[in-house]
């Protein structure tokens, strides 16, 4: 005699079936840390630039080493915008999300960071009491430039049918820095607004971050997201071992930009020095500094493990952090400053200010965060 089974039991005399597995998708605390040290580098950039005197500018090897770093946080917060969109995308592959799924919350999210650059200028102007020049709250700045660029590779980079876009990727980073030395600095008709032209290219103070070249980074971190995210997920020995190759890969490049360059310094001549860093040798050298500081980044979430990191904090609240203290670096609040220290009281305002951003970032993930979750938790709870 046969016994009907219960719904929602499972017959003694049936096979159980094995849970299956969840794919879940390292996290990489490496990119906390990387985060963090842009935002340092940028602190350093913003605050030397604003306080430091025009003597001291002009003559100054620490000023112009600060300059040579000052060049790094923007690739590297660009870069990571492009990782930090592979690993969403490996988490949406490991949930079987439809394509057109991924395209739209690419879009979603790159919309939304382009709505708050806007508000960001707006701030800005307001700030100023409506002292400053109208054209500003349209100046492409990093934010506009992250947001754009999203909308824009968005499409190119998504996973297809679960597989990583790497050509389509690729493809497009080489066509935003071979088309950077052209379209970057280029003039374009008196018909197109400068706040629309200044995202393809264009003169500062309009277009400091126009897409090209810059829309190259987050195209090429897709695709090394890709990379270390699948790597991860294979254990902590082969997420070493990717760290350790990226940090290879980056000495490797940078030799081979030093190499053509001693072969012929003036391979492709540059009318000006800013078409020349919108060009492929300063993209290559920049990438391949990307390379040890990411296996540096590795080194130190390793040998700190779950401890308190100041550069993984920051990292954590990098978009707060860039919201305060651009105006503590060059709004009224210290007016006084600007433009009449050292490089010795600069520094020892780069310290109080990177102290008080991380007091900021700590109070607004330990306390301000927890704060906002508290009524969740008690409704969950049913209290």
């Amino acid at each position: 005699m046969t016994t009907a089974a219960v719904p929602g039991e499972i017959s003694a005399s049936a096979p159980v079936p094995a849970p299956a597995r969840p794919v879940t998708v390292a996290r990489l605390d490496a990119i906390d840390w990387l985060r963090g040290l842009a935002v340092v580098l940028m602190i350093q950039t913003h605050l030397y630039d604003a306080w430091v005197t025009d003597a001291v500018k002009q003559s100054s090897e620490w000023y112009a080493r600060t300059r040579f770093w000052g060049g790094v946080p923007a690739r590297l917060f660009l870069l990571l915008v492009g990782v930090s969109m592979a690993i969403r995308f490996e988490a949406q592959i490991a949930k079987k999300v439809d394509r057109a799924t991924m395209v739209r919350g690419a879009i979603r999210r790159g919309f939304e960071i382009f709505l708050l650059a806007y508000l960001f200028r707006l701030q800005e102007f307001t700030l100023s009491a409506f002292g400053g020049d109208w054209m500003n709250l349209f100046r492409i700045d990093i934010l506009n430039c992250i947001g754009a660029s999203m909308m824009a590779i968005a499409f190119i980079v998504a996973p297809s049918n679960g597989r990583p876009q790497y050509a389509g990727a690729l493809v497009a980073a080489a066509a935003f820095i071979a088309l950077g030395p052209i379209i970057g600095p280029a003039h374009f008709p008196d018909f197109i607004p400068r706040p629309i032209s200044s995202y393809f290219g264009g003169e500062r103070p309009m277009a400091w971050f126009p897409l090209f070249p810059w829309a190259a980074w987050p195209a090429v971190g897709v695709v090394i997201g890709h990379l270390w995210v699948r790597q991860a997920r294979r254990g902590k020995r082969r997420e070493a071992l990717v760290f350790i190759a990226t940090g290879i890969a980056g000495f490797a490049i940078i030799y081979a930009v030093n190499f053509v360059r001693s072969l012929n310094p003036y391979i492709i001549h540059y009318p000006s020095y800013m078409v020349q860093q919108m060009g492929p040798g300063a993209f290559f050298y920049r990438l391949g500094m990307m390379g040890p500081l990411a296996t540096l980044a590795f080194v130190m979430t390793w040998i700190v493990g779950k401890r308190f990191s100041v550069m993984r904090q920051l990292g954590r609240t990098s978009l707060l952090v860039y919201w305060i203290h651009v105006d503590l670096c060059y709004g009224m609040v210290s007016s006084r400053l600007h433009g009449r220290l050292g490089m010795g009281w600069a520094t020892v305002g780069l310290v109080s200010m990177t102290a008080l951003m991380l007091a900021i970032s700590i109070f607004k993930t330990r306390y301000f965060e927890a704060w906002r979750r508290r009524p969740a938790a008690v409704a969950a709870s049913g209290a």
